[in-house]
């Protein structure tokens, strides 16, 4: 059988089909847009096994299949193509001296710094909202919020966060070929920035991610231009979409949910816990990026042949029974919580801590302002997006009161 992961039954409601996808066997086929039939886990032993055996499991298909990833964007316009050059393609040495450079940066700039300027922005995005009508929260809150996190993070200059957010707007949501096309315009613009604060950098640095990555050394080894502009795409984009929807998801769960309502408003305490529920049962990002066949192998009881493409569902390996109990039960204060909803392994997300921070900052600042915020259409069921791998909404509309 093979099945469909973006359809609006699963996305509103996956517990039926990951139930009939995981009585099947832990891979099954699924049709995913643009990649079509491709393997994906239905449990959380085979993803976390995917996702450690590095060696049989890769990124980058080019030693496997011959044709790399560029190969599969063939359209991508040539000033693009070095966003290509990214960690989350990357394997083996190549990966870890990706990973290392960036771990290094992240490791010295703390999370906790940036808290109270995050408030600040979320304080300040709050009060310029409508409070006579409805307010879609994810376009107007929980989109803004993590852009100007990441541009926090890299150090950018408040004074062009504001452009950076406009030249980035159009791919940090849902992308097809016509978006894409008419925001190249300003993607050209945003990567000449950031090629030009490379190089300003390295004269006069400032404080941010940028200096660090610019400065950031292993084994006498940099990060060269192509590399920066991938390795802060990649955060803009990859680390921005996750916290997008979690922060969405964990508005609609306390808005439609008696019991984390309850326990957000009785028990600050209990916010984080919530936030990893919503982590583990929603699984805003659903689907890893591919992972290629290294050899042919029998792997959980599929035959597997050499570049054939795998996917671990993490909403499977996160609604697992045999991992959780009452696994497609939400409970706010679950404890313990192991789900992989960052992911696991080597490519585990670079920027948990971050989206973990935004979160909280986001919904705690929210509720305090608007404690009594409803929806907009009480009862309503909001419009999932059919964005590939995305488990979220197109948005939320609400009434803050």
């Amino acid at each position: 059988m093979r099945y469909s992961l973006n359809s609006s039954s699963f996305l509103a409601d996956p517990t039926s089909q990951l139930t009939h996808m995981r009585d099947d066997a832990p891979l099954v086929r699924a049709k995913i847009p643009l990649l079509g039939e491709v393997w994906v886990t239905t449990n959380d032993q085979t993803a976390r096994s995917i996702l450690k055996k590095t060696d049989l499991f890769v990124r980058n298909p080019k030693p496997i299949t011959g044709r790399g990833l560029d190969a599969s964007v063939w359209w991508l316009p040539k000033f693009m193509k070095p966003l290509l050059r990214n960690m989350l393609g990357a394997d083996g040495t190549d990966h870890k001296r990706l990973r290392g450079l960036v771990d290094q940066a992240f490791a010295r700039h703390q999370i906790a710094d940036m808290e109270p300027e995050l408030t600040d922005i979320a304080d300040g995005l709050l009060a310029g909202l409508d409070t006579q009508g409805p307010v879609d929260i994810l376009s107007s809150y929980a989109r803004p919020l993590p852009l100007m996190a990441i541009c926090i993070l890299l150090g950018i200059d408040p004074a062009d966060r504001a452009r950076i957010a406009h030249w980035i707007a159009p791919i940090s949501g849902p992308v097809n070929g016509m978006t894409l096309l008419l925001a190249l315009p300003s993607l050209r613009r945003l990567m000449q920035y950031f090629r030009d604060a490379f190089a300003a950098q390295r004269i006069s640095p400032r404080p941010g991610l940028i200096s660090e990555l610019v400065a950031a050394e292993a084994a006498g080894d940099k990060l060269d231009d192509d590399e920066l502009l991938a390795m802060v795409f990649t955060l803009f984009v990859a680390g921005h979409e996750t916290t997008v929807h979690l922060i969405t998801m964990t508005i609609l769960n306390i808005l439609t949910r008696p019991d984390a309502r309850a326990a957000v408003r009785d028990t600050p305490d209990a916010l984080p816990l919530l936030i990893e529920e919503v982590m583990r049962h929603d699984s805003p990002v659903m689907l890893t990026k591919p992972h290629f066949v290294a050899r042919n192998v029998a792997f959980e009881g599929v035959q597997l042949r050499r570049g054939d493409t795998v996917m671990p569902l993490l909403i499977a390996a996160n609604r697992d029974p045999d991992r959780f109990d009452d696994a497609d039960t939400f409970q706010p204060r679950r404890q313990p919580n192991a789900h992989i909803g960052f992911g696991h392994g080597p490519h585990v997300c670079l920027g948990m801590q971050l989206a973990r921070a935004e979160a909280r900052i986001a919904i705690t600042q929210l509720f305090t302002r608007f404690p009594d915020t409803v929806l907009a259409v009480p009862d309503s069921s909001p419009p999932y997006t059919t964005r590939t791998g995305i488990h979220g909404l197109t948005g939320l509309r609400v009434l803050l009161r």
